[in-house]
């Protein structure tokens, strides 16, 4: 759980109490390249914090074209907050874009420990934030910026991951083909 750990103490700004509680429900999970952390429609109320490798969460529209809507990387985290806030089932589905080390802990265990303690309440409100601040840049994105603009913020904001995966899914994050995308690096590189 030594990710896990790290997020949220950091997220903190202390040592949190009560690890036990998460180590009953931890569990290390290894995905493949192109397998499903978990699909459409899946009750799945649990936290993931990427160890290391790299995770899609895309939609598919009705006719199957995939959007991407974040990428999660080493030392980052994700859930759906549908399962763990309204009692749904999942809306999207997180994929590995590379072989994945995922720690993944309940999410009724980390309620627990924000019931009974400051540190943890604090640990998951600073998360959220940082959840909000992503979601907000990603709306302005998607809402203000030309293509070539995201293509740049995406390069800015994941400045690793842009040499680890297909420029196939950075089209599909960006809102692009793969195409457009290819005439997009044209420009920047001339």
């Amino acid at each position: 759980m030594q990710q896990t750990q790290l997020l949220l103490e950091k997220a903190a700004g202390v040592a949190l109490p009560e690890w036990d509680v998460l180590k009953a429900t931890f569990q290390l999970r290894h995905i493949d390249k192109g397998a499903d952390v978990f699909s459409v429609g899946e009750w799945q109320p649990y936290v993931y914090v990427v160890r290391s490798g790299s995770v899609k969460l895309s939609y598919l529209s009705e006719d199957g074209q995939e959007w991407i809507k974040s990428f999660i990387v080493d030392g980052d985290f994700f859930a759906c907050p549908n399962v763990l806030t309204a009692g749904l089932k999942t809306d999207y589905f997180a994929s590995a874009l590379e072989d994945c080390c995922i720690e993944q802990v309940d999410y009724a265990s980390l309620r627990q420990l924000t019931e009974r303690h400051p540190d943890w309440q604090k640990a998951i409100r600073q998360l959220l934030e940082w959840h909000i601040v992503r979601k907000e840049q990603r709306e302005r994105e998607l809402l203000t910026m030309t293509p070539e603009e995201r293509y740049l913020s995406f390069l800015d904001t994941y400045p690793l991951l842009s040499a680890r995966i297909q420029l196939r899914d950075v089209a599909h994050y960006l809102g692009v083909t793969p195409e457009a995308l290819s005439r997009i690096r044209k420009r920047l590189r001339a």
